[in-house]
């Protein structure tokens, strides 16, 4: 069954696109999630569905974990974020919170900077999304089981309809981004593909 998507009530987000984590000369190359997004052809498959929404002029997005020098927004609570302060990763400013150039903002395109998981923790997207009457969301980014994940329950307890475009996702590995698909996910949102949402948003 075809998609459908009120695109007066829609935005993008293009969920830790980021150098750090796309990138195969990014602080998290060693983990899995750069060559899980060239194994899937994440970046053009993203960047496909971002040209067919500013054609329909929806609200695209772009959200990244970021800190400040110290990370003084962050609390140091789990082994997550110890591997980021040991290695000195996502700091505001830095080549490695930069969008990937492949599905990089254009002017006037909100970049929003969060400081957990989910696109919301601690971020300005929820003021955001509210002042353009935003009520359905399609998430793309990485990780499936993180921000994509993250992203989705949060978004499902602020009642926003949600979209996960599985194939512009991906995870540290095939296995667990397919376990994301089919645990959690199904139950918080609509998953889909790329060529079904350009499709919608035609």
């Amino acid at each position: 069954m075809a998609l459908t998507i009120d695109k007066t009530q829609t935005a993008v987000l293009a969920l830790d696109l980021t150098n750090d984590i796309v990138d195969e000369r990014g602080a998290f190359k060693d983990f899995g999630f750069a060559a899980q997004v060239k194994d899937r052809g994440v970046l053009s498959k993203a960047r496909r569905v971002l040209d067919a929404a500013r054609k329909a002029n929806v609200l695209v997005a772009h959200v990244s974990v970021k800190y400040r020098k110290g990370y003084p927004e962050r609390a140091i609570n789990c082994g997550m974020w110890q591997a980021v302060v040991q290695m000195g990763a996502l700091i505001e400013g830095s080549w490695g919170v930069q969008v990937h150039p492949d599905v990089a903002p254009l002017p006037g395109e909100p970049v929003v900077a969060k400081h957990g998981i989910s696109a919301f923790c601690n971020s300005d997207l929820g003021a955001i999304l509210r002042a353009k009457g935003v009520r359905t969301l399609i998430l793309m980014g990485v990780g499936t089981n993180f921000v994509v994940e993250g992203t989705a329950r949060d978004a499902s307890d602020q009642g926003y309809n949600v979209f996960v475009v599985e194939d512009c996702c991906a995870a540290a590995s095939k296995d667990a981004h397919e376990m994301a698909l089919k645990s959690a996910l199904p139950f918080l949102a609509t998953i889909t593909k790329s060529d079904e949402v350009i499709a919608a948003l035609k």
